[in-house]
């Protein structure tokens, strides 16, 4: 009897639950990390010109030197060592698949952003979660261990600030443990802008760094799917084999050029979101039953003594949108809420409190 072509894939892949988010119905969306303050109208429609007048039968550009040269000005890299993906995932996975392989390792802290195990996996690598402190906070200690004393572990990706937790990697330790080792190690600065913390200027001494950022948060880009790498440019053309061609399309390729031109008009929305993210952390810390942990990101991670899928479903009877990481090991008690405008972040202080009874 003929079989499935199901059973021809990777045990590695069918083993694995796939990354997915349940729709819901809501008023106000604080779930996802995304900026509350949509690109200026203006912007969007020079952008909208310029795909009109721009013909859609032709190819994007092969390799967007425009676009590196813009991206080496705003992040202060140069632009040979950089790459432009999909999406900073798309430079996850093309990493990912120059490194590891059946047999080899990835060391991660645990808890994280679930795409690294899940890239890892699908290429048969082995995922060593390293727990992160009781306080949220990074075990250095025990990620070198891991990581160093493991030949077959080839990366460490080190997400920070860290999702879902908000916490930040101390850079006097990542500069320790570049200095000794010669393998990858994997800087997540995605919510780089929130935290004004980053590890860029390491990549002039240490060729085993990489530095992603992306688009999707501080640049209000998320709906379009853009982000880039930093390394050094001999790596980047490393990566850039497992790199699908044409990966940018003309139209996130003229919009990134676009925003990072006007980043100076983003930049209010980016420091009110830091002040609200100062200004509701205490708030939550005083209702009854809620310990919010500090963050440098643009969201809040916070435990309730209520189970978490009640506090989920209170919020969202009420309209309100967060998400729950419950299932996420170490957070049994929590969820992650977004930092929104003032007026959001205050329905959400009312409806958490009324939530908590």
């Amino acid at each position: 009897m003929k079989k499935s072509v199901i059973e021809n894939v990777k045990n590695s892949v069918r083993e694995l639950s796939a990354y997915t988010l349940k729709d819901y119905e809501y008023d106000l969306k604080m779930n996802q990390n995304e900026n509350p303050y949509d690109v200026p109208a203006d912007i969007k429609k020079e952008i909208l010109e310029y795909a009109l007048e721009r013909s859609w039968s032709r190819y994007p550009t092969f390799i967007p030197f425009a676009l590196h040269d813009k991206l080496a000005e705003y992040s202060g890299w140069r632009a040979d060592g950089i790459l432009a993906g999909n999406g900073s995932n798309e430079i996850i996975q093309a990493l990912m698949a120059i490194f590891l392989g059946p047999g080899d390792k990835i060391v991660l802290p645990s808890p994280t952003f679930t795409v690294y195990g899940l890239v890892a996996r699908v290429l048969e690598a082995e995922v060593v979660n390293v727990p992160l402190n009781p306080d949220m906070s990074f075990d250095c200690d025990a990620l070198e261990e891991a990581f160093l004393g493991d030949e077959k572990a080839k990366v460490l990706v080190i997400c920070s600030p860290n999702n879902p937790t908000g916490t930040l990697y101390p850079l006097d330790r990542l500069e320790a443990l570049l200095q000794k080792t010669d393998r990858a190690v994997v800087v997540d600065e995605a919510y780089y802008e929130f935290s004004k913390v980053s590890a860029v200027d390491m990549l002039e001494r240490y060729d085993n760094l990489v530095v992603l950022r992306t688009f999707s948060k501080a640049f209000s880009f998320a709906a379009m799917r853009f982000g880039y790498g930093l390394m050094s440019p001999e790596l980047a053309t490393e990566v850039g084999k497992a790199k699908l061609p044409y990966n940018i399309d003309f139209f996130s390729e003229a919009a990134a050029m676009k925003l990072i031109d006007n980043r100076d008009r983003l930049q209010a929305g980016i420091d009110e979101l830091i002040e609200e993210r100062d200004r509701i952390l205490p708030l939550m810390n005083v209702l009854d039953g809620v310990k919010a942990y500090p963050s440098r990101a643009n969201f809040i991670l916070f435990e309730t003594k209520r189970p978490p899928a009640e506090i989920f479903d209170a919020l969202l009877a009420d309209g309100i949108l967060v998400r729950n990481v419950s299932s996420y090991p170490m957070l049994g008690k929590a969820l992650r809420v977004s930092v929104s405008t003032p007026s959001d972040n205050d329905r959400f202080l009312a409806s958490l409190k009324k939530a908590l009874g």
